[in-house]
């Protein structure tokens, strides 16, 4: 069984399950650009929010950039596609902020623009990054 950590991370990756793009979880981008567009997750390390004291609870919060990138003939396309990505990750993501009771809350940021995307092809390409953070609890053992 997963840590409350990693169950996090699998839950958030399993409610894109339905996007339209590949959806991975490297610490890199793909040498290779997927077909369909692209949605990486790249978590940050977990912030220890508080604890509460004599109940054995700790909360927890954790930043997951949501990288996106898209492949278009014109910058034109690339805009709507990239916009059209990032709709359709917040529209999975916010219809349970909970990730099926996995968290106790999910925020989405801004979208923020990538001015280059370390891939072939780049001329083509447009990434941009939606921040996801997520809130949970964890035992005094965070590893449980």
């Amino acid at each position: 069984m997963p840590s409350t950590h990693e169950a996090a991370l699998l839950a958030l990756q399993a409610a894109l399950a339905g996007h339209a793009a590949t959806v991975l979880r490297e610490p890199d981008l793909p040498l290779e650009y997927p077909a369909g567009g692209l949605v990486n997750l790249a978590p940050d390390s977990p912030v220890e929010e508080g604890v509460r004291l004599g109940t054995g609870v700790r909360e927890w919060s954790r930043d997951v950039d949501l990288e996106h990138v898209v492949q278009g003939a014109d910058a034109e396309e690339r805009d709507a596609d990239i916009d059209a990505a990032m709709r359709q990750t917040a529209a999975l993501l916010l219809s349970d902020r909970t990730l099926g009771g996995a968290v106790d809350w999910l925020e989405l940021s801004a979208p923020k623009e990538s001015d280059s995307v370390p891939m072939p092809g780049a001329e083509t390409l447009k990434g941009a990054v939606l921040v996801a953070t997520l809130f949970y609890e964890t035992t005094l053992n965070p590893m449980e």
